[in-house]
């Protein structure tokens, strides 16, 4: 009895707290935007102060709107629209625009055009058609949502010869090919991802159960396990909310938008953590509601043993978020889901295997981010500090966390101030909380914290509760808006309106690799000529040879490991440089690597300071004057092979 005195004791303070987050809340707002304008103006970063307009303004609109709900005591009921239009009728439409996307992406091979785009928004219109109207059927529209999520991954890695983002895919696709080959683990002499290895286990089992190579193995089985993180959000979502409505909005939400794009067709070892993550939440939610517990906890164990094992570093993050999570139990007070035991369970599990296993990681890799000369003063980083005028063109692709900022931080808000009894105040503020990782912010331009510390991957790990708490905005802004009569259409043409543009600008900004929508497109891909010219390399360049490229080339050839790795001659490791200087060709011993056509399209990142790996990007522009000094330069050295998309040159000092 004295432990329940205690806690009641606690919930006056508690309420306390609450009620001046919730007050505060849309104030604190307005001036933490007003710092970030004067925070980067501060520092020089005026391209990150046009870029925050996209951010900034919608989150003051945002508030200004939630303070006239603060006004009005607003209930909560489902959305129903189009009760004349049956369901069937929507599921057959969405049959005939899923039909017609796939045709796009087969009669326009190796490009995603702008009709491909607009089927996609029409395809997700008309799920959200089905869930704003009376009579949904959740399993059919978790379908649905699948099948688009299976799309548009596919309609990246399988449409592209070897797509590689910001090309950590390639290093493990090498990895997983070793283990495919040798049939054991790799050897912690040569990596320290043969600690973690389960990801390049899974690979190779699936590259040798299906009996292709290991790069189709890859983007095969990827999409449909990254995909089915779209039920596990539903069922947490649906466990905290009690709201049918609310779980699919969610689901639909987190399926587009541009973070879970993204990773959904660049699966590497974090990406897989990150859907045992999902599962593991909704285990640990699931425990409080059903009768046979044993089972789930049985699961949630092996789950973690799994994250322990997949990857070197998502799991301190995870934890992290879970201690977030927790704290936001205790200031609502509604219930506690997350059971401390478990939370311990995992900070030791993950400690003893990293101190008592890992121990060479640990030497390797996190000891060297601790060094205190790291720490001595903050250092900016560069981005943001670049002219105006390159990113006017492209501010178009922040719309989507325009749209965003205006819905979740209005769910944000209605969630805290409609905090008692309520256990989805509890995403509500944990998602206030980490807002930061998610969204554009002074945070980003300081090293440490990007670089040692990785905050931008927190963004991939928050982004179901962000689909939660703009689920939770656009079902408030309905109901609010919907109280006027004369306003009933009002609500869902502004709904669709911005629903379309946030699907819109996610899908073509996720990956930026439309030439016909986006300005500057990107190249996140190597062509089915470029990788013929690579597989010369393998083919006649012999194992150990310098090989200098651009940074994308470099990474193909690189191997991730141990400083001894390239000593060893029983494998085909190149030791990978990048060029940095277009004039000291004729000073390098070794083999040089150029991609000609993608110089000539836009131009190729070389180094900045050096060939090593530390060293910086720069990108060297294929301008009429930069084509002119390549190919004087080129000109002195002796070319070993050519294609119309590739070239390979011998150095000017020979080779090792």
């Amino acid at each position: 009895m004295s432990l329940l005195n205690e806690i009641e004791e606690l919930k006056p303070a508690n309420n306390r707290w609450m009620k001046l987050i919730y007050s505060l809340f849309p104030l604190c707002v307005i001036i933490a935007v007003l710092f970030a304008f004067l925070w980067m103006f501060a520092i020089g970063k005026v391209a990150f102060v046009i870029k925050g307009i996209f951010t900034g303004v919608p989150a003051v609109i945002s508030c200004i709107f939630l303070l006239f709900i603060y006004k009005r005591d607003v209930a909560l009921n489902d959305i129903r629209v189009f009760l004349s239009i049956s369901q069937n009728s929507l599921t057959y439409l969405f049959g005939i625009l899923y039909l017609s996307s796939v045709t796009v992406l087969l009669l326009f091979p190796g490009a995603r055009t702008w009709h491909y785009f607009a089927l996609i928004v029409l395809l997700y219109i008309s799920v959200l058609l089905q869930i704003l109207s009376e009579n949904s059927n959740p399993s059919v529209i978790l379908v649905e949502i699948f099948l688009i999520l299976l799309n548009l991954t596919y309609s990246v890695t399988l449409n592209y010869d070897l797509y590689f983002g910001t090309t950590d895919i390639m290093p493990h696709i090498l990895l997983s090919e070793m283990t495919a080959a040798s049939g054991h683990v790799i050897s912690t002499s040569l990596t320290d991802y043969a600690f973690f290895p389960l990801y390049h286990i899974m690979v190779a089992s699936a590259s040798n159960l299906l009996n292709i190579d290991v790069k189709s193995a890859l983007f095969l089985i990827a999409a449909p396990i990254f995909a089915i993180t779209i039920f596990f959000v539903y069922y947490l979502s649906q466990y905290v909310s009690n709201n049918r409505q609310i779980s699919l909005l969610s689901s639909l939400l987190f399926s587009s938008s541009a973070i879970v794009l993204y990773y959904g067709a660049y699966m590497i070892t974090r990406t897989i953590s990150f859907v045992m993550f999902v599962v593991l939440l909704y285990l640990i939610y699931s425990v409080n509601f059903k009768e046979d517990k044993f089972p789930l906890k049985v699961l949630s164990v092996i789950a973690t043993i799994f994250l322990i094992l997949v990857h070197n570093v998502s799991l301190p993050q995870f934890i992290l978020l879970m201690a977030i999570l927790l704290v936001c139990e205790y200031l609502v007070n509604v219930g506690k889901h997350i059971s401390r035991p478990f939370f311990v369970f995992l900070s030791v599990a993950f400690v003893s295997y990293w101190f008592f296993v890992a121990y060479l990681f640990l030497q390797r890799s996190i000891s060297v981010r601790l060094q205190s000369r790291f720490y001595d003063s903050m250092i900016l980083t560069l981005e943001g500090a670049e002219s105006v005028n390159e990113h006017l063109i492209n501010l178009v692709g922040s719309l989507d966390n325009s749209v965003f900022l205006f819905f979740a931080l209005i769910g944000i808000g209605f969630l805290l101030k409609k905090y008692r009894n309520n256990y989805a105040a509890v995403f509500g503020l944990f998602a206030l909380i980490t807002l930061v990782f998610y969204i554009p912010n002074p945070l980003n331009t300081i090293w440490q914290l990007q670089v040692l510390f990785r905050i931008d991957r927190f963004k991939l790990f928050v982004s179901p509760f962000m689909a939660f708490v703009m689920s939770y905005g656009i079902y408030v802004f309905w109901n609010y808006l919907s109280k006027s009569p004369s306003k009933k259409s009002y609500p869902l043409v502004i709904i669709l309106l911005l629903f379309s543009t946030f699907v819109f600008i996610s899908s073509v900004y996720s990956i930026s690799d439309s030439e016909s929508l986006v300005v500057e497109s990107a190249h996140p891909y190597f062509t089915a000529q470029e990788l013929k010219g690579f597989e010369h390399v393998k083919d006649y360049i012999p194992a150990g040879s310098h090989i200098y490229s651009d940074y994308y080339t470099a990474r193909y050839f690189e191997f991730p490991g141990s400083t001894g790795a390239s000593e060893n001659k029983d494998l085909l490791i190149y030791r990978s440089y990048r060029v940095d200087n277009v004039s000291n060709f004729d000073q390098y011993k070794g083999y040089i690597v150029i991609r000609t056509s993608e110089f000539l399209r836009a131009g190729l990142y070389f180094s900045k300071g050096g060939t090593n790996a530390e060293s910086a990007n720069y990108f060297y522009k294929g301008t009429a004057e930069n084509k002119l000094e390549m190919e004087n330069n080129l000109k002195k050295i002796s070319k070993i092979y050519s294609s119309p998309v590739e070239s390979i040159f011998i150095g000017g000092y020979g080779v090792n």
